[in-house]
Formats: C-alpha cells, structure tokens, sequence
C-alpha cells in the first residue's frame, strides 16, 4: 500500500531534516542524563537506534514510512524499566530539545503529540506490570 502524506504534516512543517537533528541531539544527551542513561544503556548501536526513531517520528508527525521496521514499542519499554517518573524527564529533555531546534509552534505542536503518546505508553506498561504479576500470584 503507498501512503502519501499530507504536505501540511507536522512531518513536513518540520522537514525530515528537522526531525533527525531533534532525534539526534536528544539522544545523545540521554546517553548523559542523570536518570535516563541507564534504562537507555540497552542500547547497543546508537546510530542504528537514532535512525529507527527518526522514521519513527516521521512517521508519527504524518510523513510517509520508508523503513520496515517493528517498533513493538510498549514490550520494549516495560522491559527496559520504563516509569512514570522516567518519562517526566524523558518529556522535560525532549522538551528542551525541540524549544532549542525548532521554532516554537513546532515543538509545541510535537510536544503535546509526544506527551499523549507517553502516557498511553505509561498507562500500558502498568497494565502489563499487573498481568505478570498475577502470573506469579
């Protein structure tokens, strides 16, 4: 199936440029962070990881995929020790990324979008959390 993305995207307001300097230089200053680097240490290959996130949030913001990938996201966070308080810093770094990068309606825009999709992922892994521990009970 061919997508074709709305030029007016986030995506495409950003430019995919835009978007790989924001995933670029977050994390890189997560690989530093007092309370980030060490569920991020599961990393193994940051460039291979930063260029799975740039498409991503291309394709989040509304550009079209270009990758195949499978981003299984909310079984990767839980298993890499992802909390509520994590992603309060998570969002505060990621704010400051973006407010640094891009003009302002634009990580705004991108910032309310992350938020959302944040707590949802908050809201999955403690469900996932209770399911395994009902396992052990």
């Amino acid at each position: 199936m061919e997508h074709r993305a709305d030029p007016a995207s986030l995506a495409h307001r950003i430019g995919h440029g835009g978007v790989a300097s924001v995933v670029d230089t977050f994390y890189t200053r997560i690989q530093h962070h007092p309370t980030l680097a060490a569920p991020f240490g599961i990393v193994e290959d940051w460039p291979h990881h930063k260029e799975k996130l740039t498409h991503f949030w291309w394709v989040v913001l509304g550009g079209d995929p270009y990758l195949e990938v499978d981003y299984s996201v909310p079984m990767k966070h839980f298993h890499a020790g992802f909390t509520e308080p994590l992603l309060v810093d998570w969002l505060e770094l990621f704010g400051q990324v973006q407010e640094e990068l891009l003009p302002a309606d634009q990580a705004e825009d991108w910032h309310h979008l992350a938020s959302g999709m944040g707590m949802n992922l908050a809201r999955m892994n403690a469900g996932i959390a209770e399911r395994m521990a009902g396992r052990r009970a």
